[in-house]
């Protein structure tokens, strides 16, 4: 039986993997050179770059094809076509989607051009994390210039684009994602913002993460609704439909285990940190706090140093050389292909990695860290719910901090 993965998302990749792993041999389907390009080679797996029309799509399908539409749940004209499609062929159309999340305090809205009327009628900068592709409908709003701070994949065209439509370049953020709540969080700061601009993408489209950074400085929400409300498969729900379906291995297909909480000894021990801004210096704080020796990387620094750490400050460029010798190391860039660089280094040569903006990545993860009473304790989840994180935190600290009660 043919199969095709119509991707461009997580989850499209990730089943991929799923297929590769499984001896499935699948032709998947990207909009983009850059999907290609963060798709990595896997065996078995054909990748296809370029738009399809309706009619391309019947040509690559045929009868009994099984084709899994893992687009975005935004591509609602997308999704149309390719079920369109496979009618006309004869192809069995199965939807992954990607669950959304129950969100409270925030302003909805149906479209982008009710958005863009929103705007207008609420004064304040803007964080705009709904992409590039519609981007021209904001120029509409009269001072769009001074207000609205688009984040866009960093490539040539996109930038042109944003360029073209007038938008300052030092207002443009052109990197690539995951983004952890620190880092949505540094980003509003950052500009100055009053207003997040959002779509609903899931749990692993970073959604929860922008709400919980909005939520913490205090910033109103506008989420774009989703085009129409879907019905289909989640991930884990379609490898268990394939393992059935495509008689696969009844293995399980397990999630990752919990992370280790290992308690290690750090005095004297040199520990990198790529980047100096308002994450990097809590990291560094930290760090510092328990004897490490920290070697400090940044182009610039812009977060607050404590005057009376010692570090080994490097006001540059990351370079595969600041690994020497180093025995932990902290990606906390913002760039996404620099944090990923080190990340993929490390991975090289066995040096743990926290990598601020991928959780995936991330090799270890920097806890909360609680102290109190000659006790310490570190919080971390599995890199979505940072709410919950600093709520566990600030409960477990307020327990340390009490005194001793009597038997």
């Amino acid at each position: 039986m043919k199969t095709v993965v119509f991707s461009g998302t997580s989850e499209g990749h990730a089943l991929c993997r799923f297929l590769s792993r499984h001896g499935v041999p699948a032709d998947a389907y990207v909009a983009t050179e850059y999907g290609e390009q963060v798709l990595e080679p896997m065996d078995g797996i054909t990748v296809h770059t370029g738009r399809l029309a309706a009619e391309e799509m019947v040509d690559e399908m045929g009868k009994g094809t099984l084709v899994i539409d893992a687009t975005h749940p935004y591509a609602d004209v997308v999704s149309q076509n390719i079920c369109a499609a496979c009618e006309t062929a004869g192809s069995e159309y199965l939807r992954l989607t990607r669950p959304p999340i129950e969100r409270t305090g925030v302003e909805t809205v149906p479209d982008t051009a009710a958005a863009v009327v929103w705007l207008k009628a609420h004064p304040g900068r803007v964080l705009l994390t709904t992409g590039s592709k519609e981007l021209d409908a904001y120029t509409a709003i009269e001072d769009y210039r001074e207000r609205i701070f688009p984040r866009v994949l960093p490539t040539a065209s996109v930038l042109a684009k944003c360029e073209a439509l007038g938008f300052p370049g030092a207002s443009v953020i052109a990197m690539q994602g995951p983004f952890s709540h620190e880092m949505n969080v540094a980003l509003l700061d950052r500009v100055g913002a009053d207003i997040l601009v959002t779509k609903d993408t899931g749990r692993t489209g970073g959604f929860a993460e922008k709400l919980s950074a909005a939520c913490e400085t205090d910033v109103q929400v506008l989420v774009i609704a989703r085009p129409t409300e879907e019905s289909g498969r989640t991930l884990e729900e379609m490898k268990a439909y394939l393992t059935e379906r495509l008689g696969l291995s009844a293995e399980q297909q397990k999630s990752a285990p919990p992370r280790f909480p290992l308690f290690i000894n750090l005095a004297g021990k040199t520990v990198l940190v790529a980047g100096a801004g308002k994450i990097a210096s809590r990291r560094i704080a930290v760090l510092c706090r328990f004897g490490a020796r920290v070697r400090v990387v940044a182009p610039e620094v812009r977060g607050v140093i404590d005057s009376e750490a010692e570090v080994e400050l490097h006001v540059r460029g990351w370079e595969k050389s600041d690994l020497s010798g180093v025995f932990l190391a902290v990606a906390a860039t913002d760039d996404r292909t620099v944090n990923h660089e080190i990340a993929a280094e490390c991975a090289q040569q066995g040096i743990l990695c926290s990598v601020a903006d991928s959780a995936v990545e991330s090799t270890f993860f920097f806890p909360a860290v609680c102290e109190g009473q000659g006790l310490i304790a570190g919080v971390v989840s599995d890199g979505t719910a940072h709410g919950a994180v600093r709520q566990a935190a600030k409960r477990i600290r307020t327990v340390l901090e009490e005194e001793h009660g009597t038997d």
